[in-house]
């Protein structure tokens, strides 16, 4: 029995991972965007503050190939300049901190740091988006196969 039809089966299979990966790429986009806003409205601002809050840095960096996103401080400068944003999604034990400034090597500063409650930032955004995301990579993943 002579099977036909088998070079273009091959091609299309072929083809199926970069278009499923194009497709899959950008629900992953609308995704972590989804979850990068519910994360900034969730971050609370101190109006008494005039400089930058920590949402400011919130933000979303994505892989090479765009499968995967890092969502709120990804990188090492924005942890660094909004390192508050920790203390906000973690929560304070409160008490005395020692530190220390950088240029003033080995001079000590004490500080009293409020008990707060962690806010959950992060989690409580994925949480709220996880079935939103899910549904837009099967859709992606589907339509990419129906039009290999």
């Amino acid at each position: 029995m002579a099977v036909t039809g088998g070079k273009e089966l091959a091609a299309r299979l072929n083809a199926l991972p970069a278009k499923m990966q194009d497709h899959v790429a950008d629900a992953v986009a609308r995704a972590a965007l989804s979850v990068l806003d519910d994360m900034k409205r969730l971050t609370p601002r101190d109006g008494a503050n005039p400089g930058p809050h920590a949402a400011d840095g919130l933000t979303v960096i994505y892989s090479e190939n765009g499968l995967k996103a890092f969502i709120g401080l990804p990188s090492d400068r924005l942890a660094s300049d909004y390192f508050w944003f920790r203390f906000l999604d973690g929560g304070t034990k409160g008490g005395t901190v020692q530190y220390r400034k950088a240029g003033k090597p080995g001079k000590r500063f004490n500080m009293t740091v409020p008990a707060r409650p962690a806010l959950n930032i992060l989690s409580r955004a994925v949480d709220a988006n996880s079935d939103e995301a899910r549904r837009l990579i099967t859709a992606a993943v589907r339509k990419a196969m129906n039009g290999a």
